[in-house]
């Protein structure tokens, strides 16, 4: 049996375990009772074979099978902690898939320790050589990438079948790719072709990643350029600019990326001489990431100052590790003043451990997003940092997951709480927003003054016919929302501001002649800033006058729309 035939085997056999899997846990399964087993059997049963039909050829089917049970098991772990953290009493109602956590963080493991895995037992010792590295990890990319392109092609090519079959009134096509029973395993089988397919002519997969590399190369002094010219105009423009983004640490983390990226495909296995400008540009990326981090480290500093820490930035400092692993190595290759920046392979090779050390530790309870923030976030409200009336208890009872959810519970039934942290956590603890809530519960009024009569009462359903979208807090209550009582047109009346929780936007309400409330004008916010929200608590927001006015023409009031500018985020005082 030649390696097609055994690759088509596994791919179908992959692809009966994952229906096998859908079955199980569908229209009331009996896995669909179990969510830390069916976790980790899916997680196992997506990964797994791409790994076996990758390893075939490579390793000896001993080795083989003893690196894969290795693999399985830490897939296994990480499944069914993703489902544990969940929380058991809530697991069995909630979605069995694993969590963007695991899926993402499953496939940075397994496409970081395979290469590492294949170059290793390829030379026969722990440590390979950096070409041996490099060679894996691309081809595995490549190959990876190239029989996705070909599994969207496959099914391109049978969904244009079935339209043409339906044409002359014969559905049978259109029905059968449509089935599960089908759709599955034909994707894996696909899929195992494509692997094949890139492994039997390595040469085109090494002229495809010449191709690649040279031309993305060519890309890092244009990289290298921006990214020095914004250093050197820093001391003049100040830091000030930058933090008032909102999003200073994520940018300067991409672009800290962006990077390392561009300077490997430039670097290669560093074999190769490149040209003047390209050895230039290297040493110049090489001197320039350590700048990046220590301002990506800066800002996250004073965000988690500020707010505490969040499952996001728990994710930017480990980014944050990890630059600093290349900043160092790479700053330490360049200043070396050697041929060839030897000291980049290192680098590499003590990055791609370190990001695996990195992620068996978010992806289990060691360091899980989810646990460091709810002590983060705890420990501000026990200290007096942060107000009961301003803390986020909805954060612990819906994203905290099992760590929010007891730290609810003692702060509810724990000796010496605060009365008000005791009410607002049995509040949260109550809460279900499965079901759909009445204004009432969903509207919260926040600041001094009240809501007006007759607000919540309103039937906002019929108002939604006549006036068209309205903030869900106010028709079936899925999102919360914070109420704002002010004259903010300036016009000495009542009127009401509603903040969505998980939109980015105010809506203004005024009552009209016949005394029902109507929604006047929403207000975008920018992404991630606090300060409107705070302005409107303390009752500082104010009219101000249009930059433009309205035109009365032909009778018509015609209203100015301004062109798109986003907002920026001013800077918290401390």
């Amino acid at each position: 049996m030649n390696l097609f035939h055994i690759r088509a085997a596994i791919g179908l056999l992959q692809g009966i375990a994952l229906y096998a899997l859908y079955r199980a846990s569908d229209h009331g399964g009996w896995l669909s009772l179990h969510p830390l087993l069916f976790s980790p059997l899916l997680l196992a049963a997506a990964s797994l074979p791409l790994l076996c039909q990758t390893g075939l050829g490579a390793l000896r089917p001993s080795r083989l099978a003893a690196w894969l049970a290795g693999l399985a098991l830490a897939v296994a772990v990480v499944g069914a902690h993703d489902r544990w953290r969940v929380g058991l009493e809530h697991a069995a109602r909630s979605d069995l898939m694993p969590g963007a956590l695991a899926i993402l963080g499953v496939a940075m493991l397994l496409f970081i320790a395979w290469p590492l895995i294949l170059a290793g037992e390829s030379e026969r010792r722990w440590r390979a050589s950096y070409p041996a590295y490099f060679d894996t990890a691309w081809k595995l990319g490549l190959q990876l990438m190239f029989s996705g392109l070909f599994v969207g092609v496959f099914w391109l090519i049978l969904n244009l079948g079935a339209e043409l079959f339906a044409l002359v009134g014969i559905d049978g096509l259109r029905r059968l790719i449509g089935e599960a029973e089908f759709a599955i395993p034909a994707s894996t089988l696909a899929l195992s072709a494509g692997l094949h397919l890139s492994d039997v002519r390595p040469g085109i997969i090494q002229g495809l990643r010449s191709l690649l590399l040279t031309l993305l190369s060519w890309l890092l002094p244009l990289l290298v350029l921006l990214v020095g010219a914004f250093l050197a105009l820093l001391p003049f423009t100040g830091l000030d600019s930058l933090w008032k983004t909102g999003h200073a640490t994520a940018l300067l983390l991409g672009a800290s990326g962006l990077l390392i990226f561009l300077l490997n495909t430039a670097y290669q296995d560093g074999s190769e001489q490149p040209g003047r400008v390209i050895r230039l540009s290297l040493r110049a990326a090489c001197l320039l990431l350590a700048p990046l981090q220590a301002l990506a480290a800066y800002a996250l500093a004073l965000r988690v100052g500020q707010y505490g820490w969040s499952p996001d930035r728990v994710f930017a400092a480990c980014l944050v590790i990890l630059g600093a692993c290349y900043a160092a190595g790479y700053g330490w290759a360049a200043l070396r003043q050697q041929a060839g920046l030897a000291g980049v392979a290192c680098a590499n090779i003590g990055a791609a451990w370190l990001s695996l050390a990195v992620l068996a530790a978010v992806l289990t309870p060691l360091a899980d997003p989810a646990r460091i923030s709810v002590s983060s976030q705890l420990s501000r409200l026990e200290a007096g940092r942060v107000a009961a009336e301003r803390f986020d208890f909805d954060f612990l009872r819906y994203r905290g997951l099992r760590y929010g959810h007891a730290a609810l519970l003692r702060l509810r039934d724990g000796p010496g709480v605060d009365g008000a942290v005791r009410l607002k956590a049995g509040d949260a603890l109550n809460e279900d927003k499965t079901q759909p809530k009445p204004p009432a519960q969903a509207v919260r009024p926040r600041g001094p003054a009240p809501l007006p009569a007759g607000f919540l009462a309103q039937d906002w359903k019929q108002a939604a016919k006549r006036t068209g979208e309205l903030p869900s807090c106010l028709l079936d209550g899925r999102n919360e929302c914070d109420a704002y009582v002010g004259d903010y047109s300036g016009g000495g009346k009542p009127e009401v501001l509603l903040a969505e929780k998980l939109a980015a936007r105010l809506s203004l309400f005024q009552r009209n002649a016949q005394g029902l409330w109507t929604l006047a004008a929403t207000y975008d916010l920018p992404a991630a800033c606090p300060a409107p929200l705070e302005a409107l608590a303390a009752g500082q927001a104010r009219a101000v006058p249009p930059r433009l006015p309205d035109l009365d023409a032909g009778g018509l009031r015609l209203r100015p729309r301004y062109p798109y500018a986003p907002q920026e985020c001013p800077v918290a005082k401390k």
